[in-house]
């Protein structure tokens, strides 16, 4: 605490206070989120509901008017809210996550629903699926390890190729969220906030380099607009 007032003394105190509050913040959220994918994955829902300012499920859903074909592969499926409308719309819907914890909540909540769907306990950079498996892979709120290279090289591999019909896709919501209301701008990036061009650049770059052609949007959700990619296998 002597450190920090030492820290927020002087003419830029308010301003460096600012920045070391938030940096404290970011970090705090991101062993947090550790947490919740171990022995706090009970409170997964909640947390995540409270960060999204109650607007998780609605940020999440995005993902549904972007699937294409019938056979499905949510990446990092958490608690399992997803899956059951991933499976009211497809053939087949398999979820994988690397987290046990994940895996016993989202058990839970297929039984709840009196569904039985495929789980499967792997990393994203080694799917355990042969070629062309999936016409639609949807990851939404992802970790950093989706833009590993390994893990977008094996988001084509096991994705259909292109054909006159149509080419597998790769469905990534909520990288950013952003918002103009001026009440939530100043906070918003201590979890989110849009990227800088130079990294919507290195994303795009990675995603081409990994065989897909993507497109970056921003879809409105009341007052904030959350970042969408979706990519095709080209």
């Amino acid at each position: 605490m002597v450190a920090l007032r030492s820290y927020c003394v002087g003419d830029s105190s308010s301003k460096r206070c600012d920045i070391l509050i938030k940096m404290l913040i970011r970090r705090l959220y991101a062993w947090a989120c550790e947490r919740l994918y171990a022995e706090l994955a009970g409170y997964y829902n909640l947390i995540s509901w409270l960060v999204s300012f109650g607007q998780w499920d609605r940020w999440r859903r995005l993902a549904l008017d972007q699937l294409q074909g019938t056979r499905v592969l949510e990446l990092g499926f958490g608690t399992g809210e997803l899956l059951p409308h991933l499976a009211a719309r497809s053939k087949l819907t398999v979820g994988l996550d690397l987290s046990p914890a994940m895996h016993q909540q989202a058990r839970r909540k297929l039984v709840a629903v009196g569904l039985s769907l495929p789980l499967v306990q792997a990393q994203a950079q080694a799917l355990p699926f042969v070629d062309g498996s999936f016409d639609t892979i949807v990851a939404t709120f992802p970790a950093p390890y989706i833009l590993e290279p390994r893990t977008l090289s094996e988001c084509a591999r096991i994705l259909a190729p292109p054909t006159r019909t149509g080419a597998g896709r790769l469905v990534i919501v909520g990288l950013w969220v952003t918002t103009a209301d001026p009440g939530w701008e100043r906070w918003l990036p201590l979890f989110y906030g849009r990227p800088a061009p130079a990294t919507i650049n290195r994303i795009t770059a990675c995603l081409t380099t990994a065989g897909f052609a993507p497109m970056l949007s921003e879809c409105p959700v009341g007052r904030f607009k959350v970042g969408m990619i979706v990519a095709e296998r080209s």
